[in-house]
């Protein structure tokens, strides 16, 4: 396991699942990932791919049944290091497996509440550009039972690990009032946050080299809510550094893992790049 400490944060090369086991019992408050999706990408060719050794990638075939044991295992681990109290949101969608379509998320509500997490909150983000165009059947075909509507929108799920009684089933019971004031969140665009259907603009293909990363606003908007600056923020399948880019910025700890090397190294690029870009605005602003 090859860990590069930068900023705030720490990037850990290698299986979450080894990873999180070098961590401390309830060591994190917050968790937000996207896990790897099940057949649609093999991460691994798309990286030769962008190494130039393969000139396009295939679909990596696993059954079902294997998708869900290692969520289950890595999900079981993050479990232990969350603090009681402290949240694990996964952006989840879908997913198309031997020709029908998966609902995956509601399985995965059910897979979670077996390992212990208490399901919270269902936020639906609305995709504001789609490229998807599912929905033209329809158009060609304009009858009854031709609709197949446009896959616009994925599952952000928000699960919390129980609090050791009522009053600490939160992650402010903690907190001065000090506290509470430096943190206190900017509502003037209350009317979209407050609603749990999230209208954020996906990346383009040209702007990140991972196949799949949500957007930084999506990773910036879970960890306002639901940490304090100076807590612990962890993506066990970190991919492009989204979470711990948005992490960095809000002046929170942060801990990435992945198992592809040029993922964590363009992260790091990243999180570098943002940290000087931080600072010569901090500078600018004192002179």
């Amino acid at each position: 396991m090859q860990i590069q400490q930068v900023g705030n944060g720490k990037l850990l090369l290698g299986d979450c699942l080894e990873g999180m086991q070098t961590l401390s019992n309830d060591e994190i408050i917050l968790a937000f990932t996207s896990p790897p999706y099940h057949n649609a990408i093999n991460y691994e060719d798309h990286v030769k791919k962008l190494n130039g050794e393969l000139g396009y990638w295939q679909r990596k075939e696993i059954s079902y049944a294997e998708y869900k044991a290692f969520l289950m295992e890595r999900f079981k681990e993050l479990y232990r290091i969350v603090q009681p109290g402290g949240h694990n949101i996964v952006n989840i969608a879908p997913v198309l497996w031997q020709g029908k379509r998966i609902a995956l998320p509601f399985h995965f509500v059910g897979w979670m509440e077996e390992l212990g997490w208490v399901f919270k909150e269902d936020i639906i983000w609305e995709k504001a550009v789609a490229r998807d165009r599912r929905s033209g059947v329809l158009f060609q075909h304009p009858y009854p039972g031709y609709y197949y509507p446009s896959l616009v929108s994925e599952y952000v799920l928000v699960f919390q690990k129980p609090g050791l009684n009522p009053r600490t089933n939160n992650i402010y019971h903690f907190r001065s009032q000090a506290e509470k004031v430096a943190n206190q969140l900017d509502l003037t665009d209350y009317q979209a946050k407050s609603k749990n259907i999230w209208r954020i603009r996906p990346l383009s293909p040209q702007e990140n080299i991972h196949p799949c990363p949500f957007p930084l606003e999506l990773a910036t908007r879970i960890i306002e809510f639901y940490s304090y600056k100076g807590d612990t923020v962890i993506d066990i399948f970190c991919g492009s550094g989204q979470t711990n880019l948005a992490a960095e910025m809000l002046g929170r700890k942060h801990i990435g893992i992945d198992t592809e090397e040029k993922y964590i190294k363009y992260t790091a690029e990243r999180l570098i790049k943002q940290i000087k870009e931080q600072d010569h605005s901090t500078i600018s602003a004192v002179s």
